[in-house]
């Protein structure tokens, strides 16, 4: 690829009440417009996404114009979904100009193949969350569900997320991280020396000895009060954090 820097970010978590963190990834998005920079969502951009029909929700008027002007003045952006944004579709991509990535995606970055995922399908040990994952994302649920009204879809969208966070303090946090064993098969099945993915929130660095090689996987953090960017060059890679 052309592109002279790559910026990964994920589980921006962004809504309606949270304007501190709006204005935090509004001013980054001016940092990484540019022609040579490829910009990276790997998924939750969105505390939730009802249907790309919901497009006059003011969060998404503000936010989804700033997406576009990224790529007008030259910068590449690329979106992956994530768990709690998976109903992103073609329309976003449309209005933004970015391209929506399946899941998990293999690019070259500056020479190393590298495999991007959000993550969430590696936390194969969480079984009650695996389980409810292989429901939402069929097709059959995901035409019921946008068959509703917006609203209702609202409402239940608010619905699921607390059931998830109740559910969460019920389980030990290695339940809810990926499964090294899942992951090191994703490292032989994709043939790569990198992994770089989001979901779980806990922002590290790993070294993983596979076939007798270091293989780095890179985990990026959730947004809260400050952003983080893990952005790469041909010099090497850099955590960038905002505030």
């Amino acid at each position: 690829m052309p592109n002279d820097q790559f910026i990964f970010i994920a589980d921006l978590h962004l809504s309606p009440s949270e304007t501190v963190k709006i204005d935090v990834f509004l001013r980054f998005l001016e940092r990484c417009s540019q022609k040579g920079s490829h910009l990276f969502i790997l998924g939750d951009l969105f505390d939730y996404w009802v249907g790309d029909d919901d497009i006059e929700n003011p969060l998404h008027q503000h936010v989804l114009p700033a997406l576009h002007e990224l790529t007008y003045k030259g910068a590449t952006l690329s979106m992956m979904r994530g768990n709690r944004d998976f109903l992103i579709s073609k329309k976003l991509s449309d209005l933004t100009n970015a391209c929506i990535l399946p899941d998990p995606y293999v690019i070259d970055l500056h020479g190393q193949r590298t495999l991007l995922s959000h993550g969430d399908q590696w936390c194969t040990d969480d079984e009650e969350y695996q389980a409810i994952r292989s429901v939402v994302r069929t097709d059959k649920w995901a035409r019921d569900f946008l068959t509703l009204p917006i609203p209702e879809r609202h409402d239940r969208a608010k619905s699921y997320r607390q059931k998830s966070d109740a559910s969460k303090k019920n389980k030990g946090l290695e339940i809810m991280d990926v499964s090294v064993k899942t992951v090191e098969s994703a490292f032989k099945t994709y043939n790569c020396q990198r992994i770089i993915h989001g979901h779980t929130h806990r922002h590290a660095h790993h070294e993983h000895l596979i076939d007798a090689q270091i293989r780095e996987r890179f985990v990026l953090s959730d947004w809260n009060e400050e952003g983080q960017a893990l952005t790469f060059t041909e010099a090497g890679y850099s955590d960038q954090f905002f505030t």
